[in-house]
């Protein structure tokens, strides 16, 4: 019986003695080091715990960026029309944490019955050369960039380089780390802003003209729409100043199964620029029915047709792949 009895209490005891304190150097606060950054961090894991720490890391890294780049214009003055501190700020926070610090050090780790306990510390100079060398490495890419216009279509280029806001954030926030580091004018930022506005240039440069077969206009109105939903103009006469010719050829197959009327639309879309070298092309099958005549079978595959466009979207239909 007092067998039976220990057993059922033995689970509350082992329970009753777990251990859920955390580690007294855990909880009291870190001198401030001149020299080093210091955390801690905790998780069900050893590998979670240490994330944890490096989370920590970066928040007190953006928390001092957070609370001196306002002050300072000089940020902004990157590309003030393409993105505002605000813009920054509601955007890179979450990413800043995921930030690899590299030469980070695990000084102390322990563990309870229910979690890791890590302390963690990286040196202020580690910091500084980390960003200097990726602040290096972005305005190399930018240059690089630059140079890939000359010799590449400017379509193609646009489609390449036209969003840089993940680019610009993360320049933000390491000029940002740098200035709390009294690294302030250490590093000349100059191509990604000129990217920034290339970029621009050449967007409004971009004027595709669409030519459709005699029965096709329909879906030609419908791609000029799309082009024109990501600011992309286009017109349907030929001129000069068009940069890129959209051909547009469609086969209607018709067929009368049973009461059934189908039109089977095969619509080849052929992209080249204005100096004849084709940059795409691609195939849409849209199909349509009716009971009453082919004319809505024919209208009905020129809705299949639109629907498939504003489902892939008009690169991917076009054969290019928005980068």
């Amino acid at each position: 019986m007092m067998k039976k009895i220990f057993a059922a209490l033995l689970p509350m005891i082992i329970v009753g003695c777990q251990s859920t304190t955390p580690p007294d150097w855990y909880i009291v606060e870190t001198v401030n080091d001149p020299s080093y950054i210091y955390s801690v961090g905790e998780g069900r894991s050893l590998n979670l715990a240490k994330k944890s720490a490096l989370s920590q890391i970066n928040e007190q890294l953006w928390t001092q960026v957070d609370s001196s780049f306002t002050k300072d214009d000089r940020f902004r003055q990157i590309n003030d029309s393409s993105l505002s501190y605000e813009n920054v700020k509601s955007t890179v926070n979450a990413k800043s944490a995921q930030l690899t610090l590299i030469g980070t050090e695990y000084l102390r780790s322990e563990q309870n019955d229910i979690a890791y306990y890590v302390q963690a510390r990286v040196k202020r100079d580690n910091v500084k050369s980390q960003i200097e060398s990726e602040l290096s490495q972005i305005e190399s890419n930018a240059e690089a960039q630059l140079k890939n216009l000359s010799h590449q279509d400017t379509l193609t280029w646009w489609l390449e380089n036209n969003d840089l806001e993940d680019e610009l954030s993360e320049l933000y926030v390491r000029i940002g780390i740098l200035s709390t580091m009294n690294e302030n004018g250490a590093n000349e930022i100059t191509y990604l802003p000129k990217l920034v506005a290339t970029v621009d240039q050449v967007k409004s440069s971009i004027f595709v003209y669409i030519k459709p077969d005699a029965n096709d206009k329909k879906s030609a109105a419908f791609v000029a729409e799309k082009f024109s939903a990501v600011c992309i103009n286009t017109t349907t006469k030929m001129s000069q100043s068009v940069s890129h010719i959209l051909t547009m050829n469609s086969d209607y197959r018709k067929n009368k199964v049973g009461d059934a009327f189908i039109t089977t639309k095969v619509t080849e879309l052929s992209l080249k620029n204005n100096k004849g070298q084709t940059l795409s092309t691609s195939e849409v099958i849209s199909t349509g029915n009716s009971v009453s005549n082919f004319k809505f079978s024919h209208e009905g595959a020129e809705r299949h047709f639109s629907a498939q466009i504003e489902e892939k979207g008009i690169w991917p239909s076009l054969g290019l792949q928005k980068i």
